[in-house]
Formats: structure tokens, sequence, C-alpha cells
């Protein structure tokens, strides 16, 4: 994970989702204030991850074709990767959200694409609340900041 992600550049996303409308959307939603790379699985995700050190948070699914997105965090964290700090799960409700919890990662409900974009403001648009604001005013969360 790169430590300067609010220097030179925007931070990195990785954001996992098989499903490439919903993909495509959060892409759009993320774009303006971040880096985004796509995966569909992940397979993909860890592809990226070799690849690209510098990723700075990972946004997942938790039901992804080859894998639940909670295991591939747990698997993380086993690894001791610092990414799992910065990771954000989206699941339904279930008695699995206090699994998640304990694998380090945010636990958000899927179809909240809102959330996602708050919480990845707090971790990185702190030092730039304009384009935070701006970033949530365009989510339709003006009053989260």
């Amino acid at each position: 994970m790169s430590l300067d992600a609010g220097g030179s550049r925007p931070p990195l996303v990785l954001l996992v989702d098989p499903v490439i409308p919903s993909r495509h959307w959060m892409w759009r939603s993320l774009s303006r204030a971040f880096g985004v790379l796509e995966a569909g699985d992940a397979r993909g995700a860890r592809e990226w991850m070799a690849r690209r050190p510098d990723i700075d948070a990972l946004v997942v699914e938790d039901d992804l074709p080859d894998e639940r997105g909670l295991d591939f965090v747990r698997a993380l964290a086993s690894d001791e990767n610092p990414i799992v700090s910065r990771s954000i799960v989206l699941a339904r409700p279930s008695p699995d959200w206090a699994r998640i919890a304990q694998a380090g990662a945010t636990l958000l409900e899927r179809g909240d694409p809102r959330a996602v974009l708050a919480k990845l403001a707090s971790w990185f648009l702190i030092r730039d609340a304009g384009l935070a604001r701006a970033l949530l005013r365009d989510a339709g969360l003006r009053k989260a900041l």
C-alpha cells in the first residue's frame, strides 16, 4: 500500500465486483477523486495487487464467482497485507458481519455506493475537504461531512 496516497497522485482503489454494470457505475462515481482499477473476481484482484503494490484501498463484493470477498480479505489479513486496514467488503446483513469485522475490513451493506464514497473520502480526502464535499454532494451525501 502506498504511504503517499495524499501526495502527488490520487489514491488508487481496486474495485472487485463480478457484475459489470455495478462495477462500471462505481468506477464512474469514484474516478473523479480516485484512481480506480477493476477486477471481476478474486483471481483478477490478486493479479492487480501483484502488479500494482501501490493500491491504497480495496472495495470487494462478498459474492464473487471464485471466492467470497470475506475470505479474500481474511487471506490478505493472514498475509499481513496492509491493504486490509483500508478494505471494504460489500455484503448483505448476516451473522457473517462479525467475522468480517474480525478480519479488519470495513463492512458496508451491498447496494449502498454512497456509504462506500463516504468511507473512502474519510480515509483519503480529509486534507481536501472541498473535493470530499463535492464528491459526496454528487452522490447525494452533502451532509455526510
